[in-house]
């Protein structure tokens, strides 16, 4: 505390007094200030207190905030998952419920009355995990993929159509990778069929509109646009095109010719670029150090003119806007079936792939065109637990197979036949005399023709229905006198194998199953000839394998009293619960990531609080002793300050 000196003698100074007032207004004020620190416990009172500090303190409280709504996100998550698990807990439950009554009621000595009484269990077991498929919490619909706003499972006539999207919802969790919180459907209760893979890469060609994104590009790596160097001799001189801000193949097209003067188009064939050089010049199109755009366009090459060069194929990829005038065949109709609905679809007025599969959808069939997930080709889904799903053709059409989407095709694989059961075909059979191969013993059915000719058929080592066709065929030709009496062939309306008796004969065309072979029931020939024609069954129905159809197939079997059905949902049922297990074990391991990364998160903030409180609280012992430092330097000046007002010339006499 400053003091008044007056010197002996002397009367204090007007400065002097100004000095001292202004010494006891900077202590006031100190005190002043630490009074409010230890009143609000904070050493900084205001940002020019400590500009750095109050710079730290300001970042600080924005990684504060990002980490504690990423610990309401966790802590979102982790409830999530958590409900997902009580909802699985509880659906394989009751699946094992489902098993036990399955195994109790495939013994014999059950009655057909115990039978159709278990299955009203099955049918509330049903209901059941239906209900659970519709799982919500907050509003989030768990089952629904990525499509949580609404129920993702509708009961449409004793059917169960899925109407979720995706693999799962996945919100900001601060991971490495993102963990959905929501289920699909498909991944849990195998809601979506088994997809009848596209037999045919659709291959669609180019044209100016085909955006770069697009493309695979000739290195099948996409396109990366950037600077392309052309060289041109005579006159001998370096260009560079920059195709940076192209967007479309016409862009690049527009680029070298506005740039480089080069004639560059659509190849005839719609798969590449076309190079055109002018007679006597040499043309050399290469990428600088670091770049990519001339090899993924492939017209990374040297060229001479007059003839023009084709560049690599562009491999454009298949997507909603790809226009179906990019296919080398015309849209006609398809026919769809599902459940007790037959629909023939015409094609013809749609202009893209996106409105194919708008059509499709709004057909309400239960059915949906997905794309594949390399894009070459589209891929049928069933999306209804409980029905049977085929894609054919009507007849003068050939648009189901063009497509590739035919359900019952060439390509169709045997094992597919009878929901999975597949084909039984003989092989390998041996003499019970002698134990030696006995080809005779592996023929599975022969066919007499209304003429009396007749064929034998061996279908072992087939695997498609391509080779079963091919097989017969090969048969018919090698016995047969005229290999034109007999025609065998896919169904020309909907599906199925047809065969036709051009023998002209008194008689009718007959299939007789050999060595007790099953194939011909299996293959749905087991059939009655319309006139000299006989068209199959279809056997390669697509069915959504999941859980609702394998407990409706149990409950049917109990109602019927089919004790070969009730084995047989039964032994589905397993594969139920195995995937059911796995999908378990994978929400564990999510709930335990979350786990971590929530108790991480949590530390993270209490060291961020810790730095902000040492930058921003006030240590109160520091202050305490100060604020009792100031009080006595402040009681000191003014009692100095009264003395010395106080004083006359008296006092210094």
């Amino acid at each position: 505390m400053n003091m008044i000196h007056t010197g002996y003698g002397r009367t204090p100074t007007l400065l002097q007094w100004q000095h001292a007032a202004a010494s006891l207004g900077r202590g006031q004020s100190a005190l002043a200030e630490v009074q409010i620190q230890l009143a609000t416990g904070r050493s900084m009172l205001r940002p020019s207190d400590d500009a750095l500090g109050a710079g730290s303190v300001s970042t600080l409280d924005g990684l504060l905030e990002a980490h504690r709504q990423r610990s309401r996100n966790l802590a979102h998550g982790e409830a999530m998952l958590g409900g997902i698990d009580g909802s699985l807990s509880e659906a394989m439950s009751l699946l094992l419920e489902a098993k036990g009554i399955g195994l109790d009621q495939s013994t014999s000595g059950v009655s057909s009355s115990e039978r159709q009484a278990q299955a009203e269990a099955i049918d509330a077991i049903l209901s059941r995990v239906f209900d659970i498929g519709n799982t919500a919490q907050q509003g989030v619909h768990l089952f629904g993929g990525s499509a949580t706003a609404r129920s993702p499972y509708v009961d449409i006539n004793g059917m169960i159509q899925y109407l979720g999207q995706g693999a799962g919802l996945i919100t900001d969790l601060g991971l490495a990778s993102g963990v959905p919180l929501t289920l699909g459907g498909e991944e849990v209760f195998g809601a979506v069929s088994t997809r009848v893979e596209g037999h045919r890469d659709l291959d669609p060609t180019i044209d100016g509109g085909t955006f770069i994104n697009e493309l695979n590009g000739a290195t099948g790596e996409g396109v990366s646009l950037g600077v392309v160097e052309v060289f041109r001799n005579p006159p001998g001189e370096t260009i560079q095109v920059d195709l940076t801000n192209a967007w479309t193949l016409q862009d690049v097209i527009d680029t070298f010719r506005t740039t480089a003067g080069l004639d560059v188009t659509i190849d005839i064939g719609g798969r590449g670029l076309f190079v055109s050089v002018p007679d006597g010049e040499t043309v050399t199109i290469s990428d600088p150090a670091g770049g990519r755009a001339a090899q993924d366009l492939g017209i990374a090459d040297v060229y001479s003119g007059p003839v023009g060069q084709v560049g690599a194929d562009l491999d454009r990829r298949l997507t909603d806007n790809t226009p179906v005038s990019a296919l080398d065949f015309p849209l006609e109709t398809i026919r769809f079936s599902n459940g007790l609905r037959t629909v023939d679809l015409d094609l013809s007025s749609a202009e893209t792939i996106g409105d194919v599969r708008i059509q499709v959808e709004q057909m309400d069939m239960g059915i949906r065109l997905d794309l594949s997930e390399l894009g070459d080709r589209l891929d049928a889904v069933n999306l209804r637990s409980g029905s049977m799903m085929s894609v054919g053709e009507v007849v003068g059409s050939t648009t189901a197979t063009d497509l590739g989407i035919r359900s019952m095709d060439r390509e169709t694989l045997l094992s597919d036949f009878n929901r999975g059961l597949g084909v039984s075909i003989l092989s390998g059979n041996t003499d019970p005399v002698t134990g030696a191969p006995d080809p005779t013993l592996d023929l599975d059915f022969a066919v007499t023709l209304a003429n009396g000719e007749r064929f034998e058929v061996d279908l072992a080592g087939c695997e498609t229905v391509g080779q079963v066709l091919d097989r017969i065929r090969a048969a018919a030709d090698s016995a047969l006198s005229d290999p034109g009496l007999f025609d065998i062939g896919l169904a020309l309306e909907g599906n199925g194998i047809r065969m036709v008796d051009a023998s002209g004969g008194g008689g009718q065309i007959t299939l007789e199953p050999l060595n007790g072979s099953d194939a011909l029931a299996d293959l749905g020939l087991m059939v009655e000839p319309t006139g000299a024609t006989i068209v199959g069954e279809d056997r390669a129905m697509v069915a959504v394998e999941g859980l609702f159809t394998h407990l409706m197939d149990l409950r049917d079997a109990l109602l019927g009293d089919d004790v070969p059905g009730i084995a047989l949902a039964v032994d589905r049922l397993e594969g139920d619960i195995d995937r059911l297990t796995q999908v378990q074990g994978e929400v564990g391991i999510r709930s335990g990531r979350i786990s971590d990364a929530l108790a991480r998160n949590e530390d993270t903030i209490i060291m961020d609080e810790q730095l902000r409180s040492r930058i921003l609280d006030l240590d109160y012992t520091e202050a305490s002793i100060r604020f009792a430092t100031l009080q006595q330097q402040l009681q000191a000046g003014l009692a100095t300050a009264a003395r010395s007002v106080s004083m006359t010339l008296l006092d210094y006499l």
